[in-house]
């Protein structure tokens, strides 16, 4: 993060707003190591990242995304990692508590970054915006919905907000950067 104030670096965000590629972007470029809650989910569930939640019921993902996500946020109090957290695992209230611990209790170090992006962004990096049978009936509009509420929750529980809408994961990145260094500047 900085020289003086080494601490570790949460992305929160809805699906497609970036968290896993930012969070690579960012350790990246700091040297820090990356923690991706949905990567970590995926190994214990003995699946890949993009069928872990269709590869088991849901409430065993959710439960074993939740336990993850709390031993995350342990891991990123006690040292500098930047944890890429996503949005689902905030449903759950002890994750809620366990980040908002984390950010009140470390506000000269750990940053909370909410990502967000337009509606039609995220629809298009979902892969929503393509033809699809009528029996799917209001996905799109479900979709849309869960959006509204996963970015409205993210920016209540973040410290800075990034819009990720024309950007690359680089680009993301290095505005977090920015971000979380004037942010921390103003707090040292």
């Amino acid at each position: 993060m900085s020289a003086t104030a080494p601490g570790s670096l949460i992305l929160i965000g809805p699906p497609g707003a970036g968290c896993s590629s930012v969070a690579r972007a960012v350790g990246s470029a700091q040297g820090l190591p990356v923690l991706d809650l949905g990567r970590l989910v995926a190994d214990e569930l003995g699946t890949r990242p993009d069928l872990a939640l269709v590869a088991v019921p849901e409430t065993e993902y959710r439960r074993v995304e939740a336990d993850t996500a709390v031993r995350l946020l342990e891991r990123a109090q006690s040292g500098s990692v930047v944890v890429a957290l996503g949005s689902g695992c905030l449903e759950a209230a002890g994750v809620r508590q366990s980040l908002e611990r984390l950010r009140l209790a470390n506000r000269q170090s750990h940053r909370v970054v909410a990502l967000i992006c337009a509606t039609r962004a995220l629809a298009t990096r979902n892969g929503l915006d393509a033809p699809r049978s009528v029996a799917l009936g209001t996905i799109h509009h479900q979709f849309v919905q869960m959006l509204h509420e996963r970015q409205a929750r993210c920016q209540d529980l973040a410290d800075v907000v990034i819009d990720t809408t024309s950007t690359t994961p680089d680009e993301a990145g290095k505005k977090v950067m920015s971000a979380v260094g004037a942010d921390l500047s103003r707090h040292s």
